[in-house]
This record gives C-alpha cells, sequence and structure tokens, in this order.
C-alpha cells in the first residue's frame, strides 16, 4: 500500500504543532524595514563611505543593493573599516525603523503565540537597535523573549546558526522544538544548519521556488495564514486561573467555614438553600452569613473570575477577544476605573473561590482558586471598566480597613 505526500497544509500544521517557540526574522515578517528609505540607497551610502576612507570596493560589489552583503564584504577586502561600515549601516536601520510599515498579519502571529503559550524571538541580521526602535513605538517588545541582532562579527551573520543558535539558549529550548520563520535563503540555511524547522515567507514572486530550493519545511505567503495554523495547532493556555459558574453567582467561603455552606440544597423548598440567598444579591458583590463567618458573593455576571493576591483584586472577565488582551488591558482598568464602595467584608482569614451552588467540602468536584487573605474586615470596592472597545471588565478590590 502506497500513500501520497502530505500536503503543504498538513506540513505546516505538523511544523506548528511541534512548535514550542517560534523565531522570526525582522525585514520582512516583521515589517519592511526599508519601506521608505530604499536599501540600494543605503548601500550605495555604505560604498561612497569606503571610498572617502581611501579603499576601492569590489567590481562585484559596485551596483548591489543589499546593505547587508556588503557588510559581510567589508570583512573580507577592508576589515579595518568593519566598525565605520557597520556603525553606519545600524544608524541607517534606526532611522528607517521610525517609519517602518508592520508586515500584515505579523502582530496576528504574535497574538496567536501569546495565546497558546508558544514563547517568541527575534533572530536578525539587522541590529538590535533598529529593531528595539521599531518595536518601542508601540510598546511591542514586551512580546518577545529574545532579541538575537546583528553583532559586530560579519562572519557571524546568517547564514551561519550561530544567532540561531543563541536564540534557542536564551529560551532555553532544543533545536526540534522551534521553528523559524524567514524571508531568504540565509535565513532557511541558518536554521538548516542549526536544526531547526523553517518556513519561508514568500512575500514576492518567484520566492517560494528560491526558498523551497533552499530547504525550507513549509511556505507561507500570508503571515496571517500562519497565525490561523499556529492559533488552530495548541490549545490556548491560561497565564491566570480563572473559575467558571454554571450560571449563577461564585461565592468566596473562609476556608474555616466552608463544611457550612450547603450550595444548591435539593433537600429544601424553592429556596435552593445557600446558593438561593446568593442568587438573591443585587448588584456585583453582597456578604452573606456562614456559621460564625461571612462569605463574599461575586454575583450580577456568570462571569470568570480569578483573583490576584499582590492587588487583592478580583478581576471579572465579562468579554475581551482573549485573555491575553485582559492581561494587556488590566493596567489600564486599574488607570480608569471610577470605583463605588460596596460595604465591607469580614473574614477568619484564607478563603476559596468557587460556584455557589455546590459544597464547600464537595470542591473537588469543581473548579476553585485559594484566596490567600489574612484574617480582618475589608472595604469593598467595585468598578465596571471597558479598557477599549471590544472589552468589558468588573473590578472588586479588597482594602484592608482592620483585623
Amino acid at each position: 500500500m502506497t500513500t501520497g505526500a502530505a500536503s503543504p497544509t498538513d506540513q505546516l500544521a505538523g511544523i506548528a504543532e511541534r512548535a514550542e517557540v517560534v523565531l522570526v526574522d525582522f525585514d520582512g515578517p516583521i515589517c519592511r524595514l526599508f519601506g521608505r528609505k530604499a536599501a540600494p540607497r543605503i548601500a550605495a551610502d555604505l560604498r561612497q563611505l569606503i571610498l572617502s576612507r581611501g579603499v576601492a570596493v569590489p567590481d562585484e560589489l559596485r551596483d548591489g543593493d543589499d546593505p547587508l552583503d556588503l557588510f559581510r564584504a567589508t570583512a573580507v577586502f577592508a576589515p579595518d573599516l568593519v566598525g565605520v561600515v557597520g556603525a553606519a549601516l545600524t544608524a541607517a536601520e534606526v532611522e528607517a525603523a521610525a517609519s517602518a510599515e508592520a508586515t500584515i498579519g505579523a502582530f496576528d502571529v504574535v497574538a496567536a503565540c501569546l495565546e497558546t503559550g508558544r514563547s517568541l524571538a527575534i533572530v536578525s541580521d539587522n541590529s538590535a537597535a533598529a529593531i528595539g526602535a521599531y518595536l518601542g513605538r508601540r510598546d511591542r517588545a514586551r512580546y518577545f523573549a529574545a532579541v538575537i541582532g546583528r553583532g559586530d562579527h560579519p562572519d557571524l551573520l546568517k547564514p551561519n546558526p550561530v544567532p540561531v543558535v543563541q536564540a534557542l539558549r536564551a529560551l532555553k529550548v532544543a533545536p526540534g522544538a522551534a521553528v523559524l520563520v524567514g524571508d531568504s535563503t540565509t535565513d532557511i540555511a541558518a536554521a538548516r544548519a542549526a536544526g531547526v524547522a523553517c518556513i519561508g515567507y514568500a512575500n514576492r514572486p518567484g520566492k517560494a521556488e528560491r526558498l523551497t530550493a533552499a530547504g525550507a519545511d513549509a511556505i507561507v505567503t500570508d503571515m496571517s495564514d500562519l497565525a490561523g495554523v499556529l492559533a488552530r495547532t495548541r490549545r490556548p493556555v491560561s497565564q491566570l486561573p480563572w473559575v467558571d459558574s454554571e450560571g449563577g453567582p461564585l461565592i468566596v467561603v473562609p476556608a474555616s467555614a466552608l463544611g457550612q455552606w450547603e450550595g444548591a440544597s435539593v433537600d429544601d423548598d424553592d429556596s435552593w438553600g445557600d446558593y438561593g440567598r446568593a442568587c438573591r444579591v443585587d448588584g456585583y458583590v453582597g456578604v452573606l452569613g456562614v456559621g460564625a463567618d461571612q462569605a463574599l458573593v461575586l454575583a450580577d455576571e456568570p462571569a470568570s473570575t480569578t483573583y490576584l493576591p499582590e492587588r487583592r483584586l478580583f478581576v471579572r472577565w465579562l468579554y475581551a477577544s482573549s485573555e491575553a488582551e485582559v492581561v494587556r488591558l488590566l493596567p489600564r482598568a486599574l488607570d480608569i476605573a471610577d470605583w463605588e464602595d460596596a460595604g465591607t467584608w469580614t473574614t477568619s482569614g484564607p478563603a476559596e473561590l468557587f460556584d455557589s451552588a455546590y459544597t464547600g467540602d464537595g470542591l473537588e468536584h469543581t473548579t476553585h482558586l485559594a484566596v490567600d487573605l489574612p484574617r480582618g474586615t475589608y472595604l469593598i470596592r467595585t468598578a465596571l471598566v471597558q479598557p477599549d472597545e471590544s472589552t468589558a471588565l468588573v473590578l472588586v478590590h479588597l482594602v484592608e480597613t482592620m483585623r
């Protein structure tokens, strides 16, 4: 029995499935660095700089339009000028980074990696200064665990595998668990030499054939397509622990009183026991007696909820495009929150957050989250916050008043 070769789509999916980290070239997959100041002009400026130092440029480099090729060659025909040419190239790249246009779909790839728990690194022959200048324009540097830019030695540029190996070491990952996305044959060669799978980004006619011939394991012509494959091939990984309900309120019960929370009692009348009491709470929060203690009810919406102990803050996710967006927008949400006082809550100490329909001694049957709090009385503040058009959160903040 014979089987056909895997389709290009299956090959891409297989590579993405295995990838724990994604390494991305800068100029091409992330942005068009020289979109407004053409590379041929920069190469001409570098040639003029070399000539001004009394060094002749070899015939084969007199008409080249790739500044990186000229920088590589400088190490051979004018090694004393490597530092000068490298500095001039860096200055030109930093200038270009100020107006470089983002590649369509590039940050869809970033978002897909963040949402599926993959680390990201940039591995580029461009200078780290230029990469930093571009990422800093929109506060995007924080999305990348490492940035490997051009060093002082032209012979260590790709196709040398050293930059790829540096990225693997920075992210502490084996070659077999990484993939490199690049748009040049040198990217492909460097990845293969480092033992890393490689995806060619063919953004111009004829590139797919060249990248395939160089050994690319798969080809994409649109970074958005790559983002879609990355998003589909791994389950989303939560950055925070979330507690959901089956439709009713959530409850925060002190650990010492867990055995006294009876949840939705089927033996009672139509009141549904403790769960029914929680359902009758109006507004975002309320307090109910549980034995000699008090429980905090998170009401109004059956929203996914987490607790940030360092802020003593419950975050309730009403709607958002992703958990990554909730995490990203939380600082802004706190800045613009219009807090309202909602009474006080007295607790005997650490508590558990869970679906109020469950009994306190049956938490093994439902998702729950420890709420680490000292014994004391807390002022409750609430706020409905919309940090952008597609995100809405309810924040519940506990402010200690006395113990």
